[in-house]
């Protein structure tokens, strides 16, 4: 079956270049932060493997990078040759021609042909599901390219090599069309017509008539339609819900690709669009299900259920900056087991063979959030989670109008872990944490930490009792909230806290913790009153001008 294996971009949009390889049997998912250039990713797609011939594709001044005319060009990589010849398609865009568009295949000596025959082209084709869903096109005979189309037209080919079936046939459209002539109305506007047309052209060189009939003789298939049904009842695609639709196109395309052993790339624009979570965690598992069965897919996604760090082959993330424009990273296996190892990972435990393994179990979906994130603050627990983002915004600095993710990680051993991750993508990361000994007896996770932080001293560090705040960390002393209880001594930190419990209805000798909502109380009371002549605020304000610079990596 036909597929991409690789995938190039050059001064496409927002994308100045960019390369994708496509895994085997898993999807490709494009992740990152919003507008930075995935649907540019899939529309480039669409150009050199969508319905439109890629000659005749019309480019505007928003199709040029940085607006700017200029060369553009889009190079697919084919797994097996397309049509037993080309072993690439290359489209390229010469905005100083007259005729500028090109498309053309490489064969395995590197020769260029620019005529593809279209059963070649045929044999891998992109269905693009949108981010505005376009079931009721897909599912139509509107252009030849439609996904019904396509279909039909093969079980038509099929049928041909059936005479029997074929006459069969005919004689049951015979029956279906007499029926309609029953009805008094439509008898008397065909008839009409006929005579009406026949008049019109008598005076032409050739007969022509017309009639109506119960299916198309240049094809029977296309009197097929994919009806839904809920219960006994039919229904309109228009009536279904924007999710169910999504799911019956892939269904669609994969049940395609099954039965003709033919190359659909089906690219999907936030497929947990209008799904609650658990579809989306549901969807998520069936697509890498419909991937292993042959199906290839490229979607874009803002949703963590779609992240799948066993499938890290196919994960892609997509940054954009001013002055690069849109770029990606994309990692294997080996590739991430070699960038630990080269940042302070434990040898013994850091194997190629398990790598993925441990982060897919050891990671929420809170913390593949970081993915779609600008920057990330790695703390250890939701109550560093909950009350940093409150007095950061009290000093001006919005984790989430920044886009930046204050994700917690369970505990300080995995700092360093998630550290690694999400710098092996070229994410920023800050790091909070605390000296307090109670996991940590022998300072190997907080050291461990440091040395992939770049701190050769870390002795110093571990006997630190107050906050100390650095350009990639800051250290809470003892701990989160023995060290603000210090800094905002004058500002009544423990009447607060005493303040929280009653007002959550936490007894006093109730030994819950529920120390994250206390601390977010305690955090937004005292936000409500900034001083910089406090020391709390003083500190806190160092700390938000570190991370602000730490983003800017």
């Amino acid at each position: 079956m036909a597929a991409i294996g690789k995938f190039a971009i050059g001064n496409f949009r927002s994308v100045k270049h960019a390369e994708l390889v496509f895994p085997e049997n898993a999807p490709l998912i494009l992740v990152g932060e919003n507008n930075a250039g995935k649907s540019n990713i899939i529309a480039a797609i669409d150009i050199i493997l969508g319905e439109i011939h890629p000659k005749y594709r019309l480019i505007e001044q928003k199709d040029y990078y940085q607006r700017t005319p200029r060369n553009i060009q889009i190079t697919a990589e084919l797994r097996e040759p397309l049509g037993g010849k080309y072993h690439s398609l290359v489209w390229q865009h010469n905005h100083s021609e007259d005729d500028p568009n090109e498309f053309c295949g490489i064969d395995s000596y590197g020769t260029s042909n620019k005529y593809i025959k279209a059963e070649a082209r045929d044999e891998l084709t992109c269905v693009l599901i949108s981010a505005e869903r376009t079931l009721n096109y897909q599912l139509s005979y509107q252009t030849k390219w439609t996904m019904l189309s396509k279909l039909m037209h093969r079980f038509h080919q099929e049928l041909q090599k059936n005479t029997e079936i074929v006459e069969e046939l005919k004689g049951k459209f015979v029956e279906i069309k007499e029926a309609f002539h029953k009805i008094d109305s439509f008898k008397t506007f065909k008839e009409t017509l006929q005579a009406d047309f026949l008049s019109l052209v008598s005076c032409m060189s050739y007969k022509l008539e017309v009639d109506f009939e119960a299916y198309n003789p240049t094809n029977f298939f296309h009197a097929l339609r994919v009806q839904a049904k809920e219960g006994a009842e039919p229904r309109d695609f228009n009536e279904l819900g924007t999710g169910e639709q999504q799911v019956l196109a892939i269904s669609f395309a994969h049940a395609y690709a099954k039965a003709f052993r033919k190359g659909i790339l089906l690219a999907i624009e936030e497929p947990e669009a209008h799904l609650h979570p658990l579809a989306q965690r549901w969807l998520a598992r069936k697509i890498y299900e419909l991937c292993k069965d042959g199906l290839q897919i490229i979607m874009s996604t803002h949703s963590p259920a779609f992240v799948y760090l066993l499938g890290l082959d196919g994960l892609v993330l997509v940054r954009k900056s001013t002055e690069h424009g849109t770029w990606t990273k994309q990692l294997t296996r080996q590739g991430l087991a070699e960038y630990c190892l080269a940042n302070h990972s434990n040898a013994d435990k850091t194997k190629e063979d398990n790598i993925l393994e441990f982060y897919a179990a050891n990671t929420t979906e809170a913390i593949l959030e970081g993915f779609f994130a600008k920057g990330i603050i790695l703390v250890e627990g939701p109550t560093e989670a909950l009350a940093i983002p409150e007095y950061l915004k009290a000093l001006s600095y919005d984790c989430y109008e920044k886009g930046v993710a204050v994700i917690p990680v369970d505990g300080k051993g995995n700092l360093a872990r998630f550290w690694r991750l999400f710098t092996a993508y070229g994410i920023p990361v800050y790091v909070i944490f605390d000296n307090d000994a109670g996991d940590d007896s022998t300072s190997s996770k907080r050291g461990e930490l440091l040395k992939t932080l770049g701190v050769s001293d870390t002795a110093e560090i571990l006997k630190e009792a107050d906050l100390r705040i650095e350009a990639k960390y800051a250290v809470f002393g003892k701990d989160f909230e023995t060290t603000l209880r210090k800094l905002f001594k004058s500002e009544g930190y423990e009447n607060l806290e005493k303040e929280a419990r009653e007002f959550i209805g936490i007894e006093p000798d109730n030994k819950s913790d529920c120390k994250p909502l206390v601390a977010r109380y305690v955090a937004e009371k005292l936000s409500a009153c900034v001083n910089s002549k406090v020391d709390g605020w003083s500190s806190l304000s160092t700390m938000k001008l570190k991370i602000e610079e730490a983003m800017q990596c």
